[in-house]
């Protein structure tokens, strides 16, 4: 939905969650903040945030203590990502979404997920993580509207294009969401105000293996399809001799022909040869952070197939 298409379903929302953040504000001792020569000087005050009535949720922002948790919106200053301290209701990310709260002295409360404020059935958004770090989708500001974090929903990569990326290895936000009230929102700089938001989460190889892989046969072709696996952005695909993988007693380091790497799709096509031929095919996920495992377990499992298909010197790169 484009951001001027947007303005009825802000009043819509507004009314929803006007009540939970009413509440938020009334418990919340806020936290002011100055700007020195020296930088930025923080006059804390005791908080304490109760939430009994949403989601219990902690925040994983700032795992230093080092400040790390303050991104600036270019129209209402500085926005705090854990604004209750440790184990509060701030910024958490998760390896599909971020949920939590955003503070500003400015534009209030800004809540990443509609999960926050069990809105979802009135009006479902939220923010996407791709489980590498790229986000997307919208937040709401209680008095500012939606914030949006990629030019992707909007439709203006090209001509402005912008977005919010987490390194899925440091766990440090860069880039800049857009709000048509707030304006710019940066989430890391080292100008003359220097911040930056940071947090525990780090992107994981895929759990598990995909559900129901099937093989079937069209128009001179075997298609396998399988279904998608959380956090997973590829597929590879290993094959190889399954009479050597019964003869050798299951072993994959001897059975292993070749791995098909980089699959975006959960669906691919072998031609089928005039001859008799016996193959195994296996699927597993893979991520900015390494690829995902073909190990099941149970009973019927012999060894570990990652560990044989790593030593068969045929694996995915």
């Amino acid at each position: 939905m484009g951001i001027v298409g947007r303005a009825a379903v802000e009043r819509q929302s507004a009314s929803v969650f006007r009540d939970t953040f009413s509440r938020l504000r009334s418990h919340h001792s806020r936290r002011g903040n100055a700007m020195t020569s020296g930088g930025r000087r923080l006059r804390w005050t005791a908080a304490l945030l109760v939430l009994a009535a949403l989601p219990a949720a902690a925040e994983n922002t700032d795992p230093a203590n080092d400040g790390s948790q303050w991104a600036w919106s270019e129209n209402a200053g500085w926005v705090n990502a854990e604004p209750s301290g440790n184990g509060g209701p701030g910024l958490q990310v998760g390896d599909i979404s971020l949920t939590g709260f955003l503070w500003s002295e400015n534009a209030g409360w800004i809540s990443l997920s509609c999960q926050n404020t069990g809105s979802c059935g009135a009006k479902s958004y939220g923010v996407t993580n791709n489980g590498c770090g790229v986000l997307a989708g919208y937040a709401w500001a209680e008095n500012a509207g939606w914030v949006s974090f990629s030019c992707a929903n909007t439709g203006t990569c090209g001509s402005a294009a912008y977005g919010v990326t987490i390194d899925p290895v440091t766990g440090v936000f860069s880039g800049k969401a857009w709000s048509e009230n707030l304006g710019w929102v940066s989430f890391a700089s080292t100008g003359a105000s220097p911040h930056q938001v940071k947090t525990s989460w780090i992107a994981q190889a895929p759990a598990g293996t995909p559900a129901a892989l099937t093989a079937g046969k069209s128009s001179g072709n075997l298609v396998l399809q399988w279904g998608a696996l959380p956090a997973a952005t590829l597929y590879q695909v290993l094959r190889g001799s399954l009479g050597s993988l019964r003869t050798s007693g299951g072993n994959f380091t001897v059975a292993t022909a070749s791995c098909e790497p980089g699959l975006t799709a959960t669906t691919t096509t072998y031609p089928l040869s005039s001859g008799a031929i016996s193959e195994f095919y296996l699927v597993r996920g893979a991520n900015c952070a390494g690829r995902g495992t073909t190990d099941e377990g149970g009973g019927a499992q012999v060894g570990s197939r990652d560990a044989e298909i790593a030593a068969s010197g045929h694996d995915c790169p």
